[in-house]
């Protein structure tokens, strides 16, 4: 059985757009020239506690705004105010059905005292602002939140004489976090209108069973994390509503927050290159003595990915230095931790886990191999460092030189190499398809030629999935 941190990976590629398929019409589209924003943080002293702001200023206007006030004493709420000009304005919000599916649902601000507690768009001629939804948590160390869902308070809606004002009422209570985000343009943040563009909307969840706060992008916690309850969240190394904004774009709103998003990001990562797991990990602990603060070779690999990308994107050279930050970190991973597969060339296996700092190897899931197989490349094809395809080509050896040993004798593949040498636990649906489809693309384009032990595994894998109607995404 897959662990529940693995299963982690698979759920949230489900319910978020990790696995929207780009199109050349909207991908990285960008209504106007990128400059890059101004970021501003300020720290003042409030009744009863502290309250942090950060804004990004863009250089069309647009202006994203995070505020955070953390109590002290118990008083009475921080508020916030947006004023909007307008007789007519609209808030579309991402509302949950009866049968957990996201639907959007709009309201007329005339016809409301309070906004709907959910996380939604203003509209109104001239005035665009996507905000996020009030929370209220405590810390509970290690990266982790959790949230205080009965505490946090509902946007007031209020006349006023050139249009309304939005009184957003942040609690102020002893040893609770109030946060409260927006994203603000003079032109539409999102056209709608567009059936794929407004799915894409839908399945981004920033406020259910993902987070975005100050410092970064929270999702629910693994029962098998510590600490853990049933409303507590930890921040994740890879931000899969960020994937969306940099794989689909289509929209100010994408651009914009991929922008703030990766900076978040970047203040996360380890002077050594990779994004730690805050939490415990149970399981770890248990199988291979892994203490909190772990690095895992899937999430990080993908936040590094999203670098490279924005590196591209916006060139931006904090992006492309944290890219391959990571790069020179991974190296120096799969030296100290890897298993020799012998065969028709070099081949390693490197491990999907580890405590930065102490010996040990863990299992090899192929998921994650291929990750890291086809972040190297990326990065050789980006930044032309011939250590990165060398080790690419080593890792991809030890992938071939056990060939048919995947694949199971049903046609699917086996989930894991096991430092005994065997093989185990049930792979995904299509995620390790995608995977493979993608290193097969960087063969050719490197090589000159497709591999024949990855086709036979990609041949299998998509006819077991056939045969199981396995409903899936092809491969970016």
């Amino acid at each position: 059985m897959i662990r529940l941190a693995s299963t982690l990976l698979g759920l949230v590629m489900i319910l978020t757009g990790a696995t929207v398929i780009p199109t050349e019409a909207n991908a990285n589209a960008s209504p106007s020239p990128w400059i890059k924003p101004v970021e501003k943080e300020t720290t003042d002293a409030i009744k009863g506690g502290s309250h942090k702001k950060q804004v990004y200023t863009f250089g069309d206007g647009d202006v994203y705004w995070m505020h955070q006030v953390t109590g002290q004493q118990n008083q009475k709420p921080y508020v916030l105010t947006i004023p909007i000009k307008g007789d007519s304005v609209t808030f579309r919000y991402r509302a949950i059905s009866e049968n957990k599916q996201p639907y959007w649902a709009v309201v007329n601000l005339r016809d409301v005292r309070v906004l709907p507690q959910a996380s939604g768009f203003v509209e109104t001629e001239g005035k665009s602002i996507w905000m996020g939804k009030p929370i209220v948590y405590t810390a509970m160390g290690r990266g982790t939140i959790d949230e205080k869902r009965g505490m946090a308070l509902p946007i007031e809606v209020n006349r006023s004489p050139n249009g309304y004002t939005l009184s957003i009422p942040m609690p102020v209570r002893a040893g609770y976090v109030s946060e409260m985000w927006a994203l603000e343009s003079r032109e539409p943040l999102v056209v709608w209108g567009k059936e794929s563009l407004d799915s894409i909307w839908l399945s981004l969840d920033v406020t259910d069973n993902a987070k975005w706060l100050y410092d970064g992008y929270y999702y629910k916690s693994p029962s098998t994390y510590e600490p853990y309850t049933e409303s507590s969240y930890w921040r994740i190394p890879e931000n899969y509503v960020l994937r969306s904004f940099l794989y689909t774009g289509g929209s100010k709103a994408a651009r914009d927050m991929g922008y703030v998003m990766l900076k978040t990001s970047l203040k996360q990562q380890d002077p050594l290159g990779y994004w730690k797991s805050l939490p415990r990990s149970q399981w770890l602990k248990e199988d291979y003595g892994i203490p909190e603060g772990f690095y895992d070779t899937r999430f990080n690999t993908g936040a590094a990915e999203l670098m490279l990308k924005g590196c591209a994107q916006y060139e931006e050279a904090e992006f492309c230095e944290s890219a391959q930050k990571y790069a020179a970190f991974f190296q120096q991973h799969a030296v100290g931790n890897h298993y020799v597969i012998e065969g028709i060339r070099p081949g390693w296996l490197v491990g999907d886990y580890a405590s930065v700092g102490r010996e040990g190897n863990t299992h090899v899931s192929l998921n994650h191999q291929l990750a890291e197989i086809n972040y190297l490349y990326s990065s050789y094809l980006q930044f032309g460092s011939p250590t990165d395809k060398d080790l690419a080509d080593i890792m991809l050896g030890g992938v071939i030189n056990l060939g048919s040993k995947w694949i199971l004798s049903n046609g699917d593949l086996h989930y894991a190499y096991f430092p005994d040498g065997t093989f185990g636990r049930a792979d995904y649906p299509y995620l390790t398809y995608n995977d493979l489809v993608e290193t097969q693309r960087l063969y050719q384009l490197l090589h000159g030629m497709e591999d024949a032990t990855i086709a036979k595994l990609i041949e299998s894998k998509l006819a077991w999935m056939k045969q199981n109607n396995v409903a899936y995404q092809p491969a970016k």
